[in-house]
């Protein structure tokens, strides 16, 4: 049974939910006090007065990518200043974090192969690298490696040439098409107990460190060596263009690495294929880059929504606004930060006046290792106690499903309860475990409860995460209008509930 009462009565609405799946350990049945009335006017203002479509194209169309350091990622940052600002949030500051490096941004990039027969070269600049000076032709050469003592062989071998230091993919055929939704029987799959660390995970690291090691060595040898360019191969298959960055050309205190090229998958191999037959090839490039060293610092977005009786504890909302510079980072991750906007702006335009202040940030670096927000966090130490809860999104541009627990059983019942009138819009779980790689992370090492929400993937791992394919194009606005009233209503009321939101235990000491 549900009992509920009308809100707008003055009368407390109760929505008492049981679990939805199985999950060990945990009390199966949580009573929240859920405000039905608010959560009808969210959802009637999230989509019949929706930003979501305006905040999008500004974002993507005229700002553009925005990668940490840039004249992009700081107009980004004052853009949704000025917009936080104009819907009547506080305490809204672009605050500087620490130092990141050099910012860059691409300015011009032409390239064709000569031989064995002429054809454009499908290629983007990778961040933080060079320039040629002018148009350049070299030929192409393979350097291959194992370890440092390999890399000796090409001494003295190099200089003015362009070089390929990855063998090429394998292309495997996509003999089924991945599922754009999230079935149910995958939402709502049992837990799988999780054995923690092992030696595989051990022997991994150490392999990781011992890559990363190495790769210095090479980019050391590429500058010695007077490298003209380097070719490398695309995060993706069918002539998608997608990649990262240098993290040795962010630090101001080396010099400036050659230009290295993200080429096609199809193209770096074929061209691959002919180095290793001998056949002569070579390229024509010009490739123009623009670094910055006036500003070293990098910044995130912070406003607030005032509380009232408990205004000195938080609900924090955020995404990263940085993105890489491929695409126009609209689902990685405006898709993500414009949901935040809005779900504030929706608060706000409601006059609804929570108990907690809810603080939104916008973070850079992220895809540089969740520089940002972790910085945040350190920096912020005297909030750790007084930060309830911290909820995040950044799969992309599906709706919401539902929401990771983060092994933090005691917050099932209660995601449970408030996202039980979303269950007409899809989200139907609350998945017990871990997922990584955004910026929870920052918050959860903390030991602050943080969270991120289960998204359909859409064709976020296939086709636009990190790529030249991720643009406007690509969003749903739906499913990010639908996102926004979610995220609105589940902070509305972690801000109004009596307590904080429960803590994991903390882990035992290994010393």
């Amino acid at each position: 049974m549900i009992p509920l009462r009308t809100a707008g009565r003055g009368l407390a609405v109760t929505a008492v939910v049981s679990l939805l799946i199985a999950l060990p350990s945990v009390a199966q049945v949580s009573q929240e006090r859920v405000d039905l009335a608010v959560v009808r006017r969210i959802r009637d203002e999230g989509i019949e007065r929706s930003q979501i479509d305006r905040l999008a194209g500004h974002l993507t169309d005229v700002i553009g990518p925005r990668l940490t350091g840039s004249p992009g990622m700081r107009t980004a940052h004052d853009w949704t200043a000025e917009e936080l600002r104009g819907w009547g949030l506080v305490n809204v500051v672009v605050e500087p974090w620490g130092e990141f490096g050099r910012g860059w941004e691409r300015v011009s990039y032409s390239g064709r192969l000569l031989d064995p027969f002429v054809q454009p070269l499908n290629a983007q600049p990778v961040a933080w690298t060079g320039s040629t000076r002018g148009t350049i032709t070299a030929g192409v050469t393979i350097v291959q490696y194992e370890t440092v003592d390999d890399l000796m062989a090409y001494r003295g071998k190099l200089r003015g040439a362009v070089v390929m230091m990855r063998a090429p993919p394998d292309i495997e055929p996509e003999f089924a098409q991945q599922d754009r939704r999230m079935s149910l029987d995958e939402l709502l799959m049992p837990p799988e107990p999780s054995a923690g660390p092992g030696p595989d995970a051990q022997r991994a690291r150490e392999r990781f460190m011992q890559m990363r090691a190495l790769r210095q060595q090479v980019a050391e040898m590429v500058q010695q060596e007077g490298v003209a360019a380097v070719l490398t191969p695309s995060s993706r298959a069918y002539g998608i263009l997608g990649g990262g960055g240098s993290t040795a050309g962010r630090d101001p205190d080396n010099p400036e690495p050659p230009p290295e090229l993200v080429v096609s998958q199809e193209q770096y191999a074929a061209i691959y294929r002919n180095v290793e037959r001998g056949v002569r090839v070579r390229v024509e490039l010009n490739v123009q880059n623009r670094f910055f060293a006036d500003d070293l610092q990098a910044y995130n977005t912070l406003a607030d929504i005032p509380g009232t009786d408990l205004a000195d504890q938080y609900v924090m909302v955020g995404a990263h606004l940085d993105s890489w510079h491929y695409g126009t980072g609209a689902t990685d991750n405006a898709a993500g930060s414009i949901v935040m906007m809005e779900a504030l702006r929706i608060l706000n335009a409601l006059n609804l006046t929570p108990r907690r202040t809810i603080r939104i940030g916008l973070w850079s670096g992220e895809e540089q290792g969740l520089l940002g927000s972790r910085a945040w966090v350190e920096n912020h130490p005297a909030l750790h106690d007084r930060i309830s809860v911290y909820v995040n999104v950044d799969n992309g541009t599906g709706k919401i499903r539902g929401i990771w627990d983060q092994m933090n059983e005691a917050a099932i019942p209660v995601f449970e309860a408030l996202l039980w009138p979303f269950r007409d819009l899809g989200v139907v779980a609350v998945r017990h475990g871990n997922t990584g790689g955004t910026d929870h992370l920052s918050f959860d090492r903390a030991g602050i409860p943080g969270f991120n929400f289960i998204q359909d993937p859409i064709e976020y791992g296939t086709r636009t995460h990190h790529t030249i394919a991720d643009t406007y194009d690509h969003l749903l606005l739906d499913d990010l209008k639908q996102a926004a009233v979610v995220v609105a209503a589940t902070v509305y009321h972690l801000a109004m509930r009596d307590d904080m939101m429960p803590r994991k235990a903390a882990t035992p000491s290994t010393n």
